[in-house]
């Protein structure tokens, strides 16, 4: 009996088993997942390009590693869009310079690319690219262009640095590369929102208040710098011509009658004086006394006797002279009050003349208010007009004036503006009480007029001075 073959039929296998992961691999891949979903949710959620730029280079750490992460324009003239760590990139450093090299020469590939100092193309003059490459132990550096939404061409690349050689694995890239569908979306122009029906209504209420404001009337009033003048002050001039040797006073010291104000240089007038003394007046006397002598047997001498004692006299004159200078020489003080003097370094070793201002000698019960108000502004002020001054060496305490004086030459200020003096009197006694020379702020208050004319006077004046309308 024929044993009995049994044919077992063989079934071909098609499809390989799918390997399920391991429950630790899965909550690592929802991990990287969610990251990435973090990560492309808050890109797109910037308010701008250059903020989703930043949100991209300093977060792609959380879903892959990488030392530095670059987005390079392709088409901008900037080089670099953001780097990461890094809130404004230099665009002319050696780094950006490399940028351009890679972009140069790998700015057209659609692959991800993955370059290192061996990879680069000898031909391609890369010096500044290839010290990248070569920096901190060796660089692999991946490039990959940024897919644009619908459908345009490329506008960034990615750029990311491993260092020490340590190399890109193909689920990395494949990773980076669904990444970077949504960093496309995210490296766009923001649009800015449209305004709503009710913050437009809101914007035109707002700007019809602004107007009607405009003819609001308010005073005119007018700012301008202002000095303590003394008022009626007693004037120090030089009695003669000659040289200033030394001050005996201060500025802003108070001196009372007969105080020493300041010395003439004297030594030349005592020289004259020596001169006089003992030449030209003691040649005349000797002369007129060979005269009288010889007058009882000479006629001529007698003629010349009324000649010789006119030049005596002449001589005793200039001596008189030269020694009521010599008195004079020693400057004092004829008022009681402050001394008013703005530089006492300058007049030490001046040359002063006969009648030249030195100095003036103030009472600190008068003074007076000088503001040098612009030309622009005088039309407002008229006389009787209100001031109220605020001096430096006392900015909190207010003083009360009234304008007395207009003046009508243009000057120019100590800031150099061209102005006109206008003086003002004090409204109480007490306030004139200040010390001649302080200086501080005025303000004059002059007629109301609209909010709009005060506030775009000038810049009206300066249109009509430019087009002359």
């Amino acid at each position: 009996m024929e044993a009995t073959k049994i044919i077992t039929p063989v079934i071909p296998v098609q499809n390989r088993a799918i390997v399920q992961p391991q429950p630790q691999q899965q909550a690592a891949i929802n991990t990287v997942l969610a990251r990435l979903v973090n990560l492309s949710v808050s890109a797109l959620r910037a308010e701008s390009l250059q903020k989703a730029g930043n949100i991209i280079v300093n977060q792609i750490h959380t879903i892959v590693k990488a030392e530095r992460v670059v987005i390079v324009p392709l088409k901008d003239k900037d080089r670099i869009l953001c780097i990461s760590g890094d809130l404004e990139p230099s665009q002319d450093n050696s780094f950006a310079q490399a940028a351009q090299e890679i972009r140069k020469a790998f700015g057209k590939e659609s692959e991800p690319k993955v370059i290192s100092k061996e990879t680069l193309p000898q031909d391609l003059n890369a010096h500044n690219a290839e010290k990248v490459l070569e920096a901190m132990g060796g660089t692999q550096l991946l490039w990959m262009l940024v897919p644009p939404p619908h459908g345009k061409s490329p506008m960034y690349a990615l750029w990311l640095e491993r260092w020490e050689n340590r190399p890109w694995t193909e689920e990395e890239i494949k990773l980076l590369s669904h990444a970077t569908v949504f960093f496309g979306h995210a490296l766009v122009p923001r649009e800015k929102a449209k305004k709503t029906a009710k913050a437009r209504l809101k914007l035109w209420l707002t700007m019809g208040i602004i107007f009607l404001g405009m003819f609001f009337p308010i005073p005119a009033r007018i700012t301008a710098p202002v000095q303590i003048m003394p008022d009626h002050p007693y004037y120090v001039f030089a009695p003669f011509d000659g040289t200033i040797e030394s001050l005996a006073v201060k500025p802003g010291e108070k001196i009372k009658k007969g105080d020493l104000i300041f010395r003439y240089d004297t030594r030349m007038l005592e020289k004259r004086l020596e001169e006089a003394q003992r030449g030209s007046l003691a040649v005349a006397l000797a002369e007129l006394a060979r005269l009288e002598g010889a007058a009882y047997s000479e006629e001529e001498a007698r003629a010349r006797i009324p000649v010789q004692k006119l030049e005596v006299e002449r001589r005793k004159s200039e001596v008189t002279f030269l020694q009521q200078q010599m008195g004079m020489s020693e400057v004092r003080s004829e008022a009681e009050g402050v001394v008013v003097l703005d530089d006492p370094d300058a007049l030490i070793g001046a040359s002063v003349q006969t009648g030249e201002l030195v100095m003036s000698i103030a009472d600190p019960k008068q003074t007076k208010l000088r503001i040098m108000v612009p030309v622009s502004d005088a039309g407002w002020i008229k006389e009787g007009s209100a001031a109220v001054a605020w001096l430096d060496s006392d900015p909190m305490r207010s003083i009360y004036a009234k304008v007395n004086r207009i003046g009508f030459d243009v000057r120019m200020s100590d800031k150099h503006i061209p102005s006109i003096l206008v003086e003002a009197e004090w409204e109480k006694k007490e306030s004139a009480n200040a010390m001649p020379g302080a200086r501080g702020t005025a303000r004059i208050d002059g007629p109301k007029v609209s909010i709009g004319l005060y506030f775009f006077r000038k810049p009206l004046m300066l249109l009509r001075t430019v087009i002359g309308i």
